[in-house]
């Protein structure tokens, strides 16, 4: 299981920020019990695809998805089906004062 870390308060701000967002919540739902394309998610979600695609890269760039390409006889050819990778975050306010205030602080 990955366990979601942070030395800044900007991390985890930007963290939380993806977190936060109702729909970027839900994409990560749809794909926790099952691989899914960006397709299949967004019309589950009555989202487009592109945007259900832009929400998998962001979750899939902090570790939270994982997109495995698979070929098709029919086009598009190579498809991205993706799926939830489990994960843990302990946030509490001994965490929040152990954290930098930015990344430039050196202690």
């Amino acid at each position: 299981m990955l366990t979601l870390s942070f030395s800044t308060l900007p991390e985890l701000a930007r963290l939380l920020s993806l977190l936060g967002n109702e729909q970027r919540l839900a994409v990560l739902r749809s794909i926790a019990a099952e691989e899914k394309y960006a397709r299949e998610i967004a019309e589950e979600l009555g989202i487009s695809r592109p945007l259900a695609a832009i929400y998998l890269r962001q979750l899939e760039k902090l570790g939270l998805a994982e997109g495995i390409s698979r070929t098709s006889d029919e086009p598009p050819y190579l498809r991205r089906c993706y799926r939830a990778v489990p994960f843990e975050m302990v946030l509490n306010l001994d965490v929040i004062l152990s954290l930098q205030r930015s990344e430039d602080e050196t202690g």
